[in-house]
């Protein structure tokens, strides 16, 4: 795996300064393994670590869907999704075919969750090239 820490801080410092306190969690996944680059307390202790590995699972098959859309939908390539609950935003940004980040904020936001999440995807491409 590579180093997501130092890989991805630019977006976690971001998302941190732009967001704060209502950034919940920033993490990385890839096709073995997850892990949490940022987590707000209260955020850590709603879950075990075998739900922790149950979500990356999940987050593998969104990424096997990623060309299914694009072959589908004639609109370009896909870049994020954004996911709404009741209590959580998140927000889906695959960095290559096999890894991804997902970003989990509060749903009232004082900012543009399109604006935030552009951002995010433009710092998550450039921290790949």
């Amino acid at each position: 795996m590579t180093d997501p820490d130092s890989t991805y801080g630019e977006v976690v410092a971001y998302a941190r300064d732009d967001l704060g306190d209502d950034l919940r969690a920033v993490d990385y996944f890839d096709s073995t393994e997850y892990a949490s680059l940022y987590i707000r307390d209260d955020v850590a202790g709603l879950y075990t670590e075998s739900e922790f590995e149950r979500m990356s699972v999940e987050r593998m098959s969104n990424l096997l869907n990623v060309s299914f859309f694009e072959g589908i939908y004639d609109v370009g390539d896909f870049q994020y999704s954004v996911r709404r609950f009741d209590e959580a935003l998140l927000i889906f940004i695959p960095v290559s075919d096999s890894s991804g980040l997902v970003i989990s904020t509060e749903v009232d936001l004082s900012t543009s969750i399109v604006r935030f999440a552009e951002e995010c995807f433009d710092l998550a491409q450039a921290a790949t090239e």
